[in-house]
């Protein structure tokens, strides 16, 4: 069975990061429009690392990201979301029931469509 879902990020294909935004315990990640705001917080992969929140150079890395193309954003129910550059890097925020700090993990807004909450 493919969990799979690339419908609702499918649109971030080709488009940049253009800013990461840090709002107290969350993360708002914008992609000229359309953007996800992760309250379970992103991991950054780079070549063979993974960061993670409060990693010394967590918020380095993770701004790095600004400027990259995304090749692939997909979401894999109750597993991950996660957004793959075309520079090999990729940013995914953990859809695991263990993980979750709040009700929600993630949502995603792209106006005018509605907005998609995990």
């Amino acid at each position: 069975m493919n969990r799979e879902n690339p419908n609702f990020l499918d649109v971030l294909k080709g488009s940049q990061l253009s800013a990461v935004t840090f709002v107290q315990d969350y993360v708002q990640l914008q992609f000229d429009g359309p953007r996800l705001t992760a309250i379970t917080t992103p991991r950054v992969h780079r070549l063979n690392e993974s960061f993670e929140w409060g990693m010394p150079e967590y918020r380095n890395v993770l701004c790095e990201r600004i400027g990259k193309l995304v090749r692939r954003a997909f979401s894999i129910e109750g597993e991950e979301i996660k957004i793959e550059f075309e520079d090999g890097s990729s940013i995914s925020i953990s859809l695991k029931s263990a993980d979750y700090r709040a009700a929600e993990a993630a949502h995603f807004d792209n106006p005018p469509n509605p907005t998609c909450v995990w």
